[in-house]
């Protein structure tokens, strides 16, 4: 019995080998023939004939959304959902013999998966090319990110985000999803200029524009760009099950030394909460709780402004932010930003007679993970 369950586990491990070969082998076939179209280009453009040729090879090979493309593939850019259900294929009119078109030209298939069946959509309508696809939730909703950019003394970037659902073998767009201080739209557009100075050559603008916590249904959406050794800034969206609305309320920070560990949190729409832990650890009860702290941001010339003045006005890029808090005649400072060439992440507290009693530099926890 012991050598029949022998002989059972090896054909077994044999027929998953040759089900594997033989999904390399189409794989290998599929990109072979894509690769050979593509070089169809002239002058480095497509014609409308060389790319309808390309969509409707992959519309007629709906296998290939199994296919795994562990090799980037050139000219073309491939996005999958972290489900497997959802793909995009971009294809790029121009730009391949110099600087690539980075959106402004493309035609867009996506694949996706509605019961057993596959079936391939050509969208023209997005604006750029998209770089990534989330799965939201169970309900088979989609989060679509798509790019736009240009190198012109400077770089000038722009992204949309877009909420999809399978339904009845349709890939349809929901509309009204994005809730926000300004209203209700159909989708979530953000862009800034990049004009030097602003982020390491090692950091890709891309993978950090906006993440996806599906656990906790959080979408984090990057205000703006930061400089070198600063944190990033987010905008925080919930999940509801229907649509993103922005949470009111900014995220909590946190933040440690070997003395203390401190978090700041929003208390009300103009209030933050000051809470501290003596050790350098969070744990219990906190040591000290302050309430109706503010929280002021610092331009170039080092000029504040407040808090209500950001959110109503979010095209300004702030080098760092201020929250002060009092207690029994005490000012506890907290600024956590760029000034002077250096990142500050310090706590200074001043006594009734504005003399420093304690000054001491923090490292910040991150809340941004993508878990």
């Amino acid at each position: 019995m012991n050598a029949l369950k022998h002989i059972k586990f090896v054909w077994l491990l044999v027929t998953l080998s040759l089900i594997s070969c033989g999904r390399n082998l189409q794989e290998q076939s599929f990109v072979q023939e894509v690769n050979k179209m593509l070089d169809g280009a002239e002058y480095g453009t497509y014609s409308d004939e060389v790319m309808q040729s390309i969509l409707d090879y992959i519309k007629n090979n709906p296998q290939s959304l199994e296919y795994e493309f562990e090799e980037e593939q050139s000219h073309i850019r491939i996005a999958t959902s972290d489900d497997g259900n959802v793909r995009v294929y971009n294809l790029e009119r121009s730009g391949f013999c110099g600087n690539p078109s980075l959106g402004f030209d493309c035609k867009t298939l996506l694949q996706y998966r509605s019961g057993e069946d596959v079936f391939c959509e050509v969208f023209d309508n997005l604006d750029g090319y998209v770089t990534r696809i989330c799965h939201i939730d169970s309900s088979k909703y989609y989060l679509l990110g798509t790019f736009q950019g240009h190198v012109a003394q400077g770089i000038h970037e722009s992204y949309k985000l877009y909420v999809y659902k399978v339904d009845n073998n349709k890939l349809q767009e929901v509309k009204k999803c994005f809730v926000s201080r300004d209203g209700i739209s159909d989708n979530l557009e953000f862009s800034w200029n990049n004009n030097g100075g602003y982020l390491g050559e090692d950091f890709d603008i891309e993978d950090h524009a906006f993440i996806y916590n599906n656990f906790h249904k959080e979408l984090f959406v990057l205000k703006s760009l930061s400089q070198i050794g600063m944190p990033l800034k987010y905008h925080q969206y919930i999940w509801n099950g229907k649509l993103f609305e922005i949470r009111k309320y900014d995220e909590p920070l946190e933040y440690y030394n070997d003395k203390y560990f401190i978090r700041i949190e929003q208390h009300s729409e103009n209030s933050w909460m000051y809470k501290c832990w003596n050790g350098g650890k969070k744990h219990g009860e906190p040591d000290l709780i302050i309430k109706g702290g503010t929280k002021q941001y610092w331009l170039y010339n080092n000029s504040l402004f407040s808090y209500d003045e950001w959110v109503t006005d979010d095209a300004s890029s702030p080098l760092g932010e201020k929250y002060t808090f009092f207690n029994n005649g005490y000012r506890y400072e907290y600024s956590d930003g760029w000034s002077n060439g250096e990142q500050l992440e310090v706590l200074d507290v001043y006594d009734p007679n504005e003399n420093i009693v304690y000054s001491g530099d923090f490292t910040p926890v991150s809340h941004y993970e993508d878990d």
